[in-house]
């Protein structure tokens, strides 16, 4: 009982951010991702209720498990590869630079980060997909509760930085160097995004998510007669995603992402009340640094590569978000670059950066292990 607001406040915030901020031109740091964060760290800051940390954790772990099929479910990606030339070659720069960056800061960093390679799959993974790559990865490398919240709060402080930028100068800056965005009237797959509410097709898409989520922890106990394997889990996880999203019928069900953003924005609830800055300043030096600058190489990197394959400041901006943030901020860059157009390629981007970002963060993870520890 004594925990009950500290659960209300997980599971109804994020309807109201939903309903009050979702589609209204309130600013683009005040998007449903950015506010969810803030109100959980807000409340763990200043104790407005009674927290408990096991119930933030099986918050966000529970939520993420739901969440990753939801949000893969909608992914097209024959689409997004058959219609979006630049904005392909844009994210696999992203890709790379976010591998390279990574790799370079853990290479600094060995010796000063216990287990430097766990910490840079997981950004690679917040990189390249998003928060919920992030914490899948976490899950999957059996990486400890401390770790993931002192990662994630100094990840959260680079972020907001650049988000900054990008909502203020960085379109007219990346157009100094970028040449600009050349309209394309190509016609566009319209199952990618749904367009309306459909509170049937969406329990239905939840009771399939639930069986994928109860399909993988069978596999498990099958293969490794429990649930130790948590690398295996979030692959097999992703995997049956990607592979259902192929099916028409699935990929269309009305009201997937919307289910899989609403658990998302649990998520970022929970993990906002996870959030010490304190500890993260007292103890996290290294991590902030290690965190900045493989933030700000992979901008950098991503940068370069636009500028040698002749990418447009529009199309690298965009996948540069989808990439960072995922699909949630699309459309409030969209919309500070005057250009709803990229709105599709963006969050066809987006929602495969969710697909590929368990795969490179776990790979990049394992092998920096491999070369660092020799």
């Amino acid at each position: 009982m004594k925990f009950i607001p500290q659960v209300l406040i997980i599971c109804l915030v994020p309807w109201l951010l939903n309903h009050l901020l979702k589609d209204k031109k309130v600013g683009n740091l005040l998007s449903p991702v950015v506010m969810s964060y803030v109100i959980g760290i807000l409340v763990a800051m200043f104790g407005l209720v009674p927290l408990n940390e096991e119930v933030s954790i099986r918050f966000s772990e529970i939520s993420i498990m739901i969440a990753i099929p939801l949000l893969l479910f909608t992914a097209h990606i024959r689409a997004w590869l058959k219609h979006a030339g630049p904005t392909v070659l844009s994210f696999v720069c992203a890709v790379v630079a976010a591998m390279l960056s990574t790799a370079i800061f853990a290479w600094i960093f060995s010796g000063k980060i216990d287990e430097v390679w766990h910490q840079s799959g997981m950004l690679v993974g917040v990189f390249t997909g998003g928060t919920a790559n992030m914490q899948a990865v976490g899950l999957a490398l059996d990486v400890s509760e401390e770790t993931f919240v002192v990662l994630n709060a100094a990840e959260i402080l680079w972020g907001g930085v650049y988000l900054l930028f990008i909502t203020s100068i960085a379109h007219k800056v990346l157009g100094t160097f970028l040449p600009d965005h050349i309209s394309t009237t190509a016609t566009e797959e319209e199952d990618v995004a749904i367009e309306y509410m459909n509170y049937k097709s969406m329990s239905i898409a939840i009771a399939l998510s639930l069986g994928v989520v109860g399909v993988t922890v069978g596999l498990a106990f099958l293969i490794f007669d429990g649930l130790s394997n948590s690398t295996f889990i979030i692959l097999a996880l992703t995997t049956i995603s990607v592979l259902l999203s192929f099916v028409k019928r699935i990929r269309s069900l009305a009201g997937s992402f919307e289910a899989g953003d609403y658990l998302l924005l649990v998520f970022c609830v929970a993990i906002g009340m996870r959030s010490d800055f304190a500890e993260l300043i007292n103890t996290g030096g290294n991590v902030i640094l290690f965190t900045g600058g493989c933030f700000l190489f992979a901008v950098i990197i991503h940068l370069a590569l636009s500028k040698l394959f002749n990418i447009d400041r529009d199309t690298t901006l965009i996948t540069s978000t989808a990439a960072l943030y995922g699909p949630a901020f699309i459309g409030q860059i969209a919309s500070v670059m005057k250009n709803r157009q990229i709105v599709f390629a963006g969050m066809a981007t987006g929602l495969v950066g969710y697909a590929v970002g368990n795969y490179l963060g776990i790979t990049l993870s394992y092998l920096l292990e491999n070369w660092l520890t020799k």
